[in-house]
């Protein structure tokens, strides 16, 4: 390992979150650590079954892979979103993870795919989902300090299954998302069995709908259905009061019709899938 077992060393690749904090004196440490130039580590690829990217994959590399594009379009539509293009050439989707940020679009994505990590550290390697590595609003689980993600994977899309990303901000582009809504759906013969809704910035960290999940499994997906899901999703919801984002109230009620929009495109893909 090249980090120290003090503490006091910090991993940096892409640097678009990292440099503004120790520029803004949030963070301050004796050494840095660049992996930006290790090969290999910025691979995507698939074994057949799991979509494995190693943690130097940047916002721009997602955006240009047409395996992501096939097999996990919610991704490579949140990474689309991310900054201007000299940001996404730069920012890595680990870093995207690690900042632990409950809007960050890239990470709304991979909580909907299920996505996995597998961390290594100074006690060896561990696995840990990726929704399970917040801990509040800019705190991971990760200590990049003394730990580094090697492989983010999870699931490639099945025939029957789909997946939507779509965001609301104040701008098309260079904006911060005001929400973001990430949907992965599967079905069965017009009926949804199983779903996964990622929600953000309403909680301390990127929040699953599970209550919207469990309505929606077994039904139909119809208008109504697709209907009665959003308004439990937005029950759920409890973004607060923000000066940049806009007021709790209005985007608990935007959150309606933002869920709305991003479910009917997961099923219009998904049947899509089916023809």
């Amino acid at each position: 390992m090249l980090l120290r077992e003090d503490g006091k060393a910090r991993l940096i690749a892409g640097g678009t979150d990292l440099i503004l904090e120790i520029r803004d004196h949030a963070n301050s440490f004796e050494a840095l650590v660049d992996v930006s130039r290790i090969p290999g580590l910025d691979r995507i690829h698939s074994d057949g079954e799991r979509i494995h990217l190693g943690p130097l994959v940047t916002m721009t590399q997602v955006e240009e892979s047409l395996l992501l594009k096939q097999h996990a379009i919610a991704l490579w539509e949140a990474c689309s979103w991310v900054g201007g293009p000299q940001i996404r050439n730069r920012a890595t989707l680990a870093g995207n993870i690690v900042s632990a940020q409950p809007a960050a679009d890239g990470a709304i994505a991979l909580v909907a795919l299920n996505a996995g990590l597998k961390i290594l550290g100074f006690q060896g390697e561990r696995d840990l989902m990726l929704s399970d590595s917040y801990i509040g609003v800019g705190r991971s689980a990760i200590d990049a300090s003394r730990e580094m993600i090697t492989c983010i994977e999870f699931e490639g899309q099945h025939q029957g299954e789909a997946s939507a990303f779509r965001r609301m901000a104040q701008r098309k582009a260079m904006a911060l998302p005001q929400l973001n809504c990430a949907v992965w759906i599967a079905s069965s013969v017009g009926y949804c069995t199983n779903a996964r809704i990622a929600v953000g910035p309403v909680a301390t960290m990127p929040f699953r709908a599970r209550q919207a999940e469990a309505y929606l499994v077994g039904k139909p997906l119809t208008d109504e259905t697709i209907t009665a899901c959003a308004a439990a999703i937005q029950e759920e919801v409890q973004p607060r009061d923000s000066m940049l984002r806009g007021s709790g109230l209005y985007r608990k009620e935007m959150a309606e019709a933002l869920a709305r929009e991003t479910i009917k495109l997961a099923i219009s893909r998904l049947e899509g899938s089916l023809a």
